[in-house]
């Protein structure tokens, strides 16, 4: 094997996620697939699919899947593949004359005369900048003066308290009556109340929403792509009515798998893409909660 093929070697397992490489990674650590997702910010179902020859409905693109391939096996202690090196930085004495060349130019670039004034040059344009603006400088110190003086001058004004007026009641008046008490609300009806699944904000709700589709449904609808733009909170409840809170930061992905519909709630959710049947879905405006309905994949 030539120098260049371990590069090569190394290279073509990333490009190509090579399962078996990444399983026996994984064995040789003593780690279980509950760990890795855990450490590598994935699903279980997304590292599973990372080990099986043909899944891809747990990725988008390719490019997202090499890049959870590399993370895991970052995770797993596999050394990347490195960047090869030129072929003109193995001559030695090429290196060296360049280092040469660059020394020279920057001693040839120190023994040039210095550019600008000198520094009684600049001492007399302060003074003659300082000439022309003398007569300024007096009349800001006048009015200075007379600031001064007239704080110092003027009276110190103290203010006292003054007492507020008490009311007294003559001895033979009557105490008068407490009001009476409002009468109690009607219970609400039970129709109003809106049902959740769950205690806490990230549930399911029956409150009218926008329901949304995919343009073009190229996947099933068994789960969810978020991808947020800032840092954020968002809610996803599929259609069991399981609740999944996210903690999201600028730049992360995650996926939800579950059963449709889907309800996606937050915040901040114009700064969050959906992906849904392998689409992106454009949200409302001002829109705090939509629902995801699963169409027939497109043949």
């Amino acid at each position: 094997m030539t120098s260049n093929e371990p590069f090569q070697h190394k290279r073509s397992l990333y490009n190509t996620c090579d399962p078996h490489y990444l399983r026996q990674m994984r064995e040789a650590a003593g780690m279980d697939w509950v760990v890795l997702a855990r450490i590598a910010c994935l699903s279980v179902a997304q590292v599973q699919a990372l080990e099986r020859d043909g899944d891809e409905n747990f990725f988008y693109s390719d490019a997202i899947k090499r890049q959870a391939y590399k993370r895991v096996l970052m995770v797993l202690g596999a050394e990347p593949p490195t960047v090869e090196m030129p072929e003109a930085l193995h001559d030695v004495d090429k290196v060296a004359e360049a280092h040469r060349d660059t020394l020279a130019q920057i001693v040839a670039m120190s023994e040039q005369p210095a550019m600008g004034r000198s520094n009684l040059e600049w001492v007399r344009a302060g003074l003659s900048s300082l000439q022309a603006h003398k007569q300024l400088l007096s009349v800001l110190l006048l009015l200075t003066v007379a600031i001064v003086w007239f704080v110092l001058r003027s009276p110190q004004i103290s203010v006292q308290a003054v007492p507020a007026p008490q009311t007294f009641l003559p001895p033979t008046a009557p105490a008068p009556a407490p009001a009476p008490a409002p009468a109690p609300a009607p219970p609400a009806s039970v129709t109003d109340v809106p049902v959740v699944s769950s205690v806490g904000a990230c549930a399911y709700s029956n409150e009218p929403m926008s329901e949304l589709t995919s343009f073009v449904a190229r996947k099933e609808g068994r789960y969810v792509y978020l991808v947020s733009t800032t840092d954020t909170e968002v809610c996803v409840v599929d259609g069991n009515k399981e609740a999944t809170r996210l903690q999201l930061k600028a730049g992360e992905d995650r996926s939800v798998h579950g059963i449709p519909p889907w309800q996606v709630s937050g915040s901040n959710l114009q700064k969050i893409q959906i992906y849904f049947q392998g689409g992106r879905v454009s949200l409302p405006d001002n829109a705090s909660r939509v629902k995801l309905v699963e169409v027939p994949v497109a043949r």
